[in-house]
């Protein structure tokens, strides 16, 4: 089973040689020296066949307090660093232009400059994948993708592809398109012209987090609680304000751990939370992330415990913080699939799925 960087950096290079000017490619280096951890040297070929070795920084999630880190590793090489990341959001990007570093992520958002070879990339939103038409899906990233990603990891397979669309309230022909792509990858087995019966969810959720992590999936903002997490959460569960914990706050509902220092949550409405829960803005000593969801599917498959409602398992992995959060939840997961997995066929709409 590849590891999350591993995934990261196969599904990095595929996309930038996507976006990359024609003429242009990106492969592997033999380079001798040693990257650092979460690195690896590539080479940079433009028309004339002429190759800039630089190093590449893979992180699956990005935030403005860790390129203090990410630039003191780029200064320590003498070739260009680029990094790479599922995806960076705007205020990353403006300062890593600040720093001088190139990067690019897998929702298309670039800025390559390597004058060896004449490279200036510029590119800014979802990425047009050349060929695309004939390519067709080669992402779960986007809304109505995501949808059906999410349901073949949360309920058991057989599938159907009108059952899929029904559960995940997408089209059918963008079930079709998404069940190509899974087939000739690897994730899923579909019988000729018939039902979908296998499902490697794993390595399905592996990919899943990659092309959608939380930064894209809406607007976050960060607050403190007037008295910690657990008063917020108590008050919360009392309020019957429609919310979805995610990330390591339904992690730890799920395998029944310790509540996190810092709780994440979907809401519909960041003013009225703050109201109604008097939070202050913060910025680094948050110990609460609001995001206002872009697809309010995220309500989708939610349970709800004792007044708290949990996003459903699929979506709670993607939002982990980081690469070992992640492997610890896949990990128990996997242990224990009867508890999370629901049945073939189930299709538990939670409090505004509705509206989704």
């Amino acid at each position: 089973m590849t590891s999350t960087n591993d995934q990261l950096m196969k599904a990095g290079l595929a996309a930038l040689g996507d976006l990359l000017p024609s003429g242009y490619s990106v492969a592997p280096s033999s380079l001798g020296e040693r990257a650092v951890a979460a690195a690896t040297w590539v080479v940079v070929r433009g028309p004339a066949k002429k190759g800039v070795t630089a190093l590449v920084l893979a992180r699956r999630r990005v935030e403005l307090r860790d390129l203090g880190a990410i630039a003191a590793v780029a200064a320590r090489t003498n070739k260009p660093a680029l990094l790479l990341s599922a995806f960076l959001p705007p205020v990353v990007r403006e300062r890593l232009r600040g720093f001088g570093i190139g990067y690019w992520d897998l929702n298309g958002n670039a800025r390559i400059g390597l004058s060896g070879i004449d490279l200036c990339l510029e590119h800014d939103g979802a990425a047009p994948p050349r060929e695309k038409a004939e390519r067709g899906t080669r992402s779960l990233g986007g809304e109505m993708v995501g949808r059906v990603a999410r349901v073949l990891i949360d309920v058991q397979p057989p599938h159907t592809l009108s059952g899929l669309a029904e559960q995940a309230r997408v089209d059918k022909s963008c079930v079709s398109r998404l069940v190509a792509f899974l087939v000739e990858g690897g994730f899923a087995l579909r019988q000729p012209r018939g039902n979908i019966m296998t499902v490697h969810w794993q390595e399905l959720l592996r990919r899943f987090a990659l092309d959608s992590p939380l930064q894209a999936r809406g607007e976050s903002f960060r607050f403190l609680c007037a008295r910690g997490v657990p008063d917020f959460l108590a008050r919360l569960a009392r309020s019957g304000f429609l919310h979805a914990l995610t990330g390591e706050s339904a992690f730890a509902g799920l395998a029944l751990q310790p509540l996190p220092g810092v709780a994440v949550l979907y809401v519909d409405e960041i003013e009225d939370a703050v109201a109604q829960f008097a939070l202050r803005p913060a910025s680094d000593d948050a110990d609460l992330i609001l995001v206002k969801p872009a697809d309010r599917s995220v309500f989708q498959r939610s349970r709800e415990d004792r007044g708290l409602r949990y996003v459903s398992p699929s979506l709670m992995a993607a939002d982990l913080g980081d690469d070992h959060a992640f492997e610890t939840a896949l990990g128990w997961m996997a242990a224990h699939e009867s508890a999370w997995r629901s049945g073939p066929g189930a299709c538990a709409i939670g409090q505004g799925g509705q509206g989704a």
